[in-house]
């Protein structure tokens, strides 16, 4: 009897195990990240936020602590704060080109022997950027990116009976991490890290003065900044 029944029991142990297999190619095909990702579509985004950033903008700092004025030497780096916003817009699924627009603000408040003495200065950074997706899920991306642009910068400085303002434009580069987290089905967290090189050129008043005289004074600076913002996908 038992002879009898092993070529039914054979069968039937194959046929639960082709069972058991198709239930497994089943469940893989149709459970996301087993045997398969969801699609990412590629969409527009809006960024906008601040940031906080050190650099180190070598002739102000020289300028200021060759000034004679000031009562202490100033450090070589100095903390900024930025705002920003942007537009990218993607090429593929793995190219971004962004379109950013960065205002940096920073400024020295020192003692003298005539009072209190201002160094100021901004610089305003339009930048074109080209990123890589390094990964993209519906929740969370992850981007690296290389740009530069043309920038635009002005420095004022005020102490006794001196009170001027010089201008300057020159080339900025940056290189940056960002990623973007999902708040909702649209709005994201907006995080970021750059590295900058700016070289911002020589200062001058509407004379064609230097804010240091004969000392030839620029607006150069490289700075790391890490920044907070929203993001909309559209």
């Amino acid at each position: 009897m038992r002879a009898h029944l092993l070529p039914m029991y054979r069968t039937s142990a194959r046929r639960r195990a082709g069972i058991i297999g198709l239930l497994v190619v089943t469940l893989a095909g149709s459970t996301p990240g087993v045997g398969q990702t969801d699609d990412v579509v590629p969409r527009v985004a809006l960024a906008a936020g601040m940031g906080v950033n050190l650099h180190n903008a070598q002739d102000i700092v020289a300028l200021i602590n060759n000034s004679g004025v000031v009562s202490r030497r100033v450090d070589e780096f100095k903390s900024g704060v930025e705002f920003f916003g942007s537009v990218s817009v993607p090429l593929s699924t793995e190219w971004v080109v962004k379109l950013e627009y960065a205002h940096l603000i920073a400024s020295y408040l020192e003692g003298t022997s005539f009072g209190s003495a201002e160094f100021s200065y901004f610089v305003a950074m339009p930048t074109l950027i080209g990123q890589y997706v390094l990964h993209s899920e519906r929740m969370y991306n992850f981007k690296v990116g290389v740009g530069g642009g043309y920038h635009f910068g002005a420095y004022s400085q005020r102490y006794s009976l001196v009170d001027g303002k010089y201008t300057s434009t020159g080339v900025g580069t940056l290189i940056e991490l960002e990623a973007n987290t999902a708040l909702g089905e649209n709005v994201f967290a907006h995080l970021g890290t750059q590295v900058r090189w700016d070289f911002v050129g020589d200062l001058k008043n509407a004379s064609g003065n230097s804010p240091g005289g004969s000392f030839v004074t620029s607006l150069h600076f490289f700075s790391i900044g890490a920044r907070l913002g929203v993001a909309v996908y559209l």
